[in-house]
C-alpha cells in the first residue's frame, strides 16, 4: 500500500468516524470537531511531546490563515458555523 492510499483509507475512516459521531450519536458538529481535534493532539504529544507537537499545530494553523481550505468557506471570512 503506497503512502497516498493509506492517506486515502486514513481519511475514508476518519470521515466515517466523524458521521457517526454527528449523525449516529447526535453529537453536534462543534463537540465532534473538539473530540477529534483533543485526541489528535494527545496522540501527538504521546508520541512527540508537547513542544513539537504545539509547534506543528501553530503551522497548521499558520497554513489555514493562509487559505489552503479557502475553497471550503461558504464567504470570504465565513466558515461553518460550529
Amino acid at each position: 500500500m503506497t503512502e497516498q492510499s493509506k492517506k486515502k483509507a486514513c481519511d475514508r475512516i476518519v470521515a466515517k468516524a466523524a458521521k457517526e459521531m454527528v449523525e449516529g450519536r447526535g453529537a453536534p458538529l462543534g463537540m465532534m470537531i473538539d473530540r477529534m481535534l483533543t485526541f489528535a493532539a494527545a496522540q501527538a504529544v504521546r508520541v512527540e511531546g508537547s513542544a513539537k507537537t504545539a509547534e506543528k499545530f501553530r503551522q497548521l494553523a499558520d497554513k489555514i490563515e493562509a487559505g489552503i481550505f479557502a475553497h471550503l468557506e461558504s464567504g470570504q471570512g465565513k466558515g461553518r458555523k460550529h
